[in-house]
């Protein structure tokens, strides 16, 4: 299976370079893409002295918007990794996600723990979206915010998707459900460390909820671009 790292990046010189040197140390490690979301503090220099590829935005346009560029980017690789530039992803599950999707996952996707290394409130936000996700899913989605993840060329390649900031994680995961693609999942320990998350809570969180009540609409009445994806998997 060719696989590539896809790392959104905004603002993260301070860690990105910490990632780039576990994602190496992989026994196969991956190619690296390194998506720079109109960072101001050297992150594009730090990826290309790690030897990663990069693109970069001239400014800042969401995460939902540099991950669609990276998937554009590395269409032809048969699945995509996706971990954030913070330092919260360990690189060492990498090889984790793999078998996960050469056992025959289409998306897999990170589980933290919950643990009370992660604060409160956003302990009972992951649990209410992801609770509220799996439902409208059919399928279990235990972590739908979390960014660590695999996805198949065939997915990307089928499933509608939306830019955006981090809606579009949970848009993509339920979406991916509704056309039948498999879901998995691999636990992740939760890190959080002098890093701060790119997470606004009042810009982030309202749009996170809108989509998740936009996508139980969705459920019942697909719009026609969901009409055409289900056709065209028929």
């Amino acid at each position: 299976m060719r696989v590539a790292a896809l790392v959104p990046a905004y603002q993260a010189a301070a860690q990105l370079g910490e990632v780039l040197l576990g994602i190496a140390a992989l026994p196969q490690p991956p190619e690296v893409l390194v998506v720079d979301d109109g960072s101001r503090d050297g992150t594009a220099e730090v990826a290309r002295t790690f030897g990663a590829n990069v693109h970069s935005f001239a400014a800042n346009r969401g995460k939902g918007y540099a991950l669609l560029e990276g998937f554009r980017l590395l269409a032809d690789r048969d699945a995509v990794i996706t971990l954030d530039a913070d330092g919260q992803h360990p690189p060492a599950a990498i090889p984790e996600f793999v078998r996960a999707a050469e056992a025959g996952a289409d998306l897999v996707l990170g589980a933290r723990i919950r643990t009370p290394d992660m604060p409160a409130a956003r302990r009972f936000a992951n649990a209410f979206s992801s609770g509220w996700a799996s439902l409208i899913a059919g399928q279990r989605v235990e972590d739908s915010q979390c960014g660590y993840r695999l996805y198949r060329r065939e997915l990307l390649a089928r499933t509608p998707l939306t830019p955006g900031r981090f809606e579009f994680e949970t848009e993509v995961a339920v979406r991916a459900a509704h056309l039948g693609f498999r879901i998995a999942h691999v636990p992740i320990p939760t890190l959080y460390g002098e890093e701060k998350s790119q997470i606004r809570v009042f810009r982030d969180v309202p749009r996170i909820f809108g989509t998740l009540a936009r996508l139980s609409v969705e459920a019942a009445w697909p719009p026609e671009v969901m009409r055409r994806a289900t056709r065209a998997g028929a």
